[in-house]
């Protein structure tokens, strides 16, 4: 019985027997690990772009009345002006776009490129932006119309578009191979300094972690170089390359101050390896200021702080941790089993301010728990989070059991410290991936002013709000928030879609479009062409929940482009308001008498000729101020020439008129009317 055995013989057989339960433990962690590393590079793909355009203008799908002068992009994260391409182009290729993009006065999230006189047509504009934070590139294109539907060009530009390229294998080396690094010679550096490492002489592991840091730091100039395809100058010119240039000037300090600890012994060689470990630290802020830290939604320098002291601790713990490996190499002696507590104490402090740190950034880049599966970046998250469960599980073993034997045996503590080294390069590899990968959260309530309506179901139970990207017709992303109209709780909603009816054009069919939800549940999204043209839309939001649904309606208006006014007004006459409708025709109000009360008003269609359009129906509407609109009966008195009575109030009268001619030309006009008092 192991009672019955020598001390020495029973502590090798607990050895050996703790050894394979660790390898088993092991192994199972490590096969999580790669569960959730294969989901989180499937998921890389299908990253959020890094610097993804969040307002364009002209919008996408926009149909001008007149030619823009420039075309401005607001991206979620600081884009690179010198870096970035922008081209405006018409159906035949050919290019608008005066010179290249420039920064924008006080919005540094914009760059804008101006632009040559359009004429009338459909334009493209194909981007290519490079991220001044972190250097990763991401594409697309849309399209907008002068004085034209863009409604086909624009679903085919979205189709082609690329919203980010995929993970770069050569960045992904390289920032493994730097956080490696930079790991390596910081722990290795303090174990020096802090005389944990069992010697206070072997400068082994801060010296490859050198080298592996300047290797990272090669390779991840030239992966940056190709990402932002430019010249090596043209990078360094950049904020993109001023970071790679301040890392390797920390690097160099670092190496220097390594390098000249090693000529010096006893407290001065532990005053050199402090110095090159707070070297160290500033290579990791440059790093970490360089990454999406700087562009989260929370101040920079509170996240930034939280991601240094991550990387620097974690840096000690694990550095240190391969540091204490070398020195306790051979039978324990009491400088080594020193060693060990001290760094056992260091250790279980790093686990604490690492796993903090750690939620800090998860929050900050993360915008709901259902992110951390349906992103690439979550599930990089999780790989790392179980990486370093594991490491904590391991850690926590040692403290308990190889610690108190350090005197005695250090066999226990060099095997079970070997698996947590093979974790935490696993979890390292996990950082480097999440430095590759864009953070789904969005960066800034950001966005282009669309349409804005909200309304509740008949019986008061589900309140709905309905946001547009553009108040523009043509192709738009709609946005639908479901709540409990009593607690404003998230409505959970198993199927939500949107019925579109043209309120001033009968003859026109309904559309419908299924909303997809957002994560978290509370908003549904969907993008479709279903707003047409430009006027009243009465808008069905049908929310399905279980066996029942409820339907809120909601009114919207999509506005055309500015429309000229030509008043006409001769004594003894009533006035004439004739409205040019693009280049299809004219539509003339004509109000008799323009004062408040009873008023008879004629409309009337005609052609880009001036003459009479045969028009095949009308509906004519009216509002008084931010009154309802309200449809009036209309009587014919011609081929294009109609009448109906309003009510005419003081202040403003707006005065609608939507007339389809017999070949189908659409005609809307809007006449705003400032009526006397008296």
């Amino acid at each position: 019985a192991p009672m019955n055995l020598p001390p020495r013989s029973a502590l090798l057989c607990a050895d050996a027997a703790w050894a394979s339960a660790v390898r088993r433990r092991a192994g199972a962690v490590l096969g999580l690990v790669a569960v959730a590393a294969l989901l989180g590079g499937v998921g890389a793909q299908r990253a959020w772009a890094h610097a993804g355009l969040q307002l364009a203008d002209p919008v996408a799908g926009a149909a001008l009345g007149d030619t823009p002068t420039a075309v401005r992009l607001m991206f979620s994260e600081r884009p690179e002006p010198t870096l970035s391409v922008i081209r405006i182009l018409d159906s035949g290729g050919t290019a608008y776009q005066l010179g290249g993009p420039q920064p924008v006065a006080g919005d540094p999230l914009s760059i804008v490129v101006p632009i040559r006189q359009l004429g009338r047509g459909v334009y493209t504009v194909s981007w290519r932006i490079v991220s001044a934070v972190d250097g990763h590139a991401t594409s697309g294109a849309y399209a907008f119309g002068v004085r034209e539907s863009p409604t086909a060009a624009a679903a085919a530009a979205t189709a082609t578009a690329a919203a980010s390229p995929g993970t770069s294998w050569l960045e992904l080396l390289a920032r493994w191979t730097l956080l490696l690094g930079l790991v390596a010679l910081l722990g290795g550096a303090a174990a020096i300094a802090l005389r944990f490492d069992g010697s206070a002489r072997d400068p082994r592991v801060a010296a490859g972690g050198w080298v592996l840091a300047v290797a990272g730091l090669v390779l991840l100039g030239e992966a940056q170089r190709r990402n932002a395809n430019a010249s090596l100058g043209g990078l360094l010119d950049t904020s993109v390359g001023r970071a790679l240039i301040w890392r390797a000037i920390a690097l160099g300090a670092a190496g220097a101050a390594l390098l000249l600890s090693l000529r010096l012994s006893g407290w001065l060689r532990r005053v050199g390896s402090g110095a090159a470990a707070g070297a160290t630290v500033a290579a990791m802020a440059v790093h970490v200021a360089a990454g999406h830290g700087a562009a989260g939604p929370w101040p920079s320098a509170l996240t930034v702080a939280a991601q240094l002291a991550h990387f620097a601790v974690a840096g000690v713990w694990i550095g240190g941790l391969a540091a204490l490996l070398l020195g306790i190499r051979g039978a324990p002696s009491a400088v080594k089993t020193a060693a060990v507590r001290r760094f056992s104490t260091l250790a279980a402090v790093a686990l604490v301010v690492v796993v903090v740190t750690g939620v800090v950034r998860a929050v900050d880049e993360l915008s709901s728990w259902s992110e951390l599966v349906s992103t690439g970046y979550g599930r990089a998250v999780v790989a790392k989070s179980v990486l370093l469960l594991g490491i904590a599980a391991l850690g926590a073993l040692n403290r308990r059991r190889s610690v108190p034997a350090a005197a005695t045996s250090l066999r226990l503590l060099r095997r079970t410290s070997r698996f947590e080294l093979v974790l935490a390069a696993g979890a390292l590899a996990a950082a480097a991936v999440l430095g590759t990968l864009a953070p789904p959260a969005p960066g800034r309530a950001l966005g282009p002013q669309g349409i804005a309506v909200s309304g509740v179901d008949f019986g008061s139970t589900v309140r709905v709000g309905l946001t547009t990207a553009s108040a523009e017709p043509g192709p738009n992303r709609f946005v639908a928030r479901v709540v409990d109209y009593d607690s404003q709780a998230p409505v959970q909603a198993r199927h939500v879609s949107l019925r579109f009816v043209p309120l001033d054009d009968p003859d026109s069919a309904a559309t419908t479009l299924v909303l997809a939800p957002l994560p978290g549940g509370a908003a549904f999204t969907g993008s479709g062409a279903n707003l047409a043209f430009d006027g009243r839309w009465g808008v069905t939001v049908i929310v399905e929940r279980g066996a029942s649904s409820v339907e809120v309606p909601l009114e919207l208006r999509a506005q055309g482009p500015t429309q000229f006014v030509s008043i006409e007004r001769v004594p003894g006459r009533p006035p004439k308001y004739t409205v040019q409708v693009g280049t299809v025709g004219y539509i003339r109000v004509s109000p008799d008498p323009e004062r408040a009360g009873r008023s008879r008003v004629v409309v009337t269609g005609y052609t880009v000729f001036e003459e009479e359009a045969q028009i095949a129906e009308i509906v004519v509407t009216a509002a008084t101020g931010s009154g309802p609109t309200r449809r009036q009966s209309v009587r014919r008195l011609g081929v294009g020439r109609f009448v109906t009575a309003i009510d005419l109030r003081a202040g403003r009268n707006t005065i609608e008129a939507v007339a389809r001619t017999v070949s189908g030309t659409r005609l809307r006009a809007a006449v705003e009317l400032d009526v006397p008092r008296r």
